[in-house]
């Protein structure tokens, strides 16, 4: 007796298109503070595009397209971008700098990165935590991380890197031309998460109180005089290798060693702009004791109101203000 054949049914599968309709295969969140560039470089790893392509397929044809879409977003390719991941445009909008109020203190694009390492005083425009790298499920780069008053991880107390360990070129994700992950240089390939140094008690306090006055700025608050915070920090110029640069035109390094002289009282402000000087120097004093804003800076900010109907029954007191501040410190020291 021969046994029956048994016969295999095939099925035509629905087209893609169908089932998933304009989305891309990989769906990748967005993680809290993380910076535009680098969500876009995590899509393009997770749908198979190596970044340094990606940019082309999305029409940003320049060099360091990712990192230009992070200071300007096209309404069109934030609609693109929206249609094919999922996700929000409000959302996607809110990973980058725009409007950005801390523009003045944002680490600036370099010239196109090369292969060759960075001067030691060079500046690059990404900086990052080599800790939490290592640490992320899925690594990515920080929003705050391209603000150049910063120098250290708050989470890890450990120095911010702004150059591959091993090759010493800038960090460049944007121009991976392979599917790896974006903690690995795109010149060398070595990775970035090398541990770096922890950052001295005094520079971590000159930090702590300028993120808390930045944050202040952030709220709608200006010094005295109508200036802004950011203005008020980025103008000055400090002596470097024996020419003057501003804290955005220095490396990670370099801005490091200012904060620890600074906090060692080495004031080396050039006098161009004694009301620039004159603030770091009450930067410097009052982070010392770390009482900062409650005793040192209480009288020299004003409240900032924009012209816009609001409730006469709504008015913040300076008081209030300034303990609510003095509480986030204590939260935070509570939290290390």
């Amino acid at each position: 007796m021969t046994a029956a054949k048994q016969r295999i049914a095939v099925i035509p599968a629905s087209p893609y298109a169908l089932v998933a309709g304009r989305h891309w295969p990989v769906a990748v969140s967005p993680e809290p503070g993380e910076l535009l560039s680098s969500w876009l470089h995590r899509t393009a790893h997770g749908n198979g595009v190596p970044p340094r392509y990606f940019g082309a397929f999305l029409g940003a044809t320049a060099e360091n397209w990712s990192a230009r879409l992070d200071r300007d977003l096209p309404d069109h390719l934030l609609q693109v971008l929206a249609d094919h991941t999922g996700v929000a445009q409000d959302e996607i909008a809110a990973l980058s700098l725009v409007p950005d109020p801390m523009v003045q203190l944002r680490l600036p694009l370099s010239p196109l990165p090369s292969a060759a390492p960075l001067a030691a005083f060079q500046p690059s425009w990404l900086q990052y935590c080599a800790t939490c790298l290592s640490e992320d499920k899925n690594p990515f780069f920080r929003r705050a991380w391209t603000l150049a008053a910063r120098v250290t991880c708050f989470k890890h107390g450990c120095r911010l890197r702004d150059r591959c360990p091993s090759c010493g070129c800038g960090v460049a994700p944007h121009r991976q031309d392979r599917l790896v992950p974006q903690q690995f240089c795109a010149f060398c390939g070595a990775s970035l998460c090398k541990a770096t140094r922890g950052s001295a008690r005094t520079v971590r306090q000159i930090e702590t109180l300028i993120d808390d006055l930045l944050h202040l700025h952030a709220s709608g608050h200006r010094a005295v005089g109508g200036r802004s915070i950011p203005d008020l920090l980025a103008a000055s110029c400090f002596h470097s290798n024996a020419n003057p640069s501003a804290i955005t035109r220095l490396s990670a390094k370099s801005r490091y060693h200012l904060f620890r002289d600074l906090a060692a009282g080495e004031l080396s402000l050039l006098k161009q702009d004694s009301q620039c000087a004159r603030y770091w120097t009450q930067i410097v004093q009052a982070a010392r004791s770390h009482r900062p804003l409650v005793r040192s800076f209480a009288g020299s900010i004003d409240i900032w109101h924009e012209k816009r109907p609001q409730s006469q029954n709504v008015q913040a007191e300076l008081s209030d203000l300034f303990h609510a501040l003095a509480q986030l410190d204590a939260g935070r020291k509570a939290a290390k």
